[in-house]
């Protein structure tokens, strides 16, 4: 995502069932069907028409339509106002962490996905898992700002998560996961 960012593409359906994890855990990401190419532009919005403007993140693209988005891993600004950049796929990599952490779990589980963006607005973030370091839940926390300056690169997210493998920092601690949805196999009775 960090050579995506820094070529100026937007990914726009960054989770995890759009990666693949190869040899040696090279992850690769898959699905380009929503992305955009912003190189001028830094920006793109999603409405009907299409033209540009110059705003605060230099020229963008607007052009809403109406359509189905998945809308747990969209970023707050593009549900509210069908823009998107580089910090919206920030966003959706908070949520794929959230994805990766909980071995799969859904983000905001048992919640209507026609709800989220009333909740978004709201202030209200998914709470950390029990068994997620707090430096990690921070980290996802810093991705889901409102505020897109706020939120970090994926330059800075790399080098952050590197820093926390090399100091091989536990990230999760197995022992507590929810016994009645998760079990170690070796454990299973048969």
């Amino acid at each position: 995502m960090s050579y995506l960012s820094s070529k100026s593409i937007i990914h726009r359906d960054l989770a995890a069932r759009n990666v693949l994890v190869g040899h040696k855990e090279t992850c690769k990401v898959t699905d380009f069907g929503m992305a955009r190419d912003v190189q001028q532009e830094n920006i793109y919005e999603r409405k009907t028409k299409v033209f540009k403007k110059e705003g605060r993140w230099g020229r963008y693209y607007i052009s809403f339509s109406l359509g189905r988005l998945p809308v747990k891993w969209t970023a707050y600004e593009a549900l509210m106002y069908g823009k998107y950049t580089t910090k919206s796929d920030v966003w959706s990599y908070g949520v794929l962490l959230y994805e990766i952490f909980t071995i799969g779990g859904s983000p905001y589980p048992r919640m209507d996905g026609r709800k989220i963006a009333n909740l978004l607005q709201d202030g209200y973030r998914m709470p950390k898992p029990q068994h997620v370091d707090e430096e990690l839940y921070q980290i996802m926390m810093k991705c889901w700002k409102n505020d897109l300056d706020a939120r970090p690169t994926f330059t800075e997210l790399k080098n952050q998560l590197k820093d926390m493998e090399t100091l091989h920092k536990k990230l999760i601690n197995m022992t507590m996961y929810d016994k009645q949805l998760y079990a170690n196999v070796e454990d299973l009775i048969v």
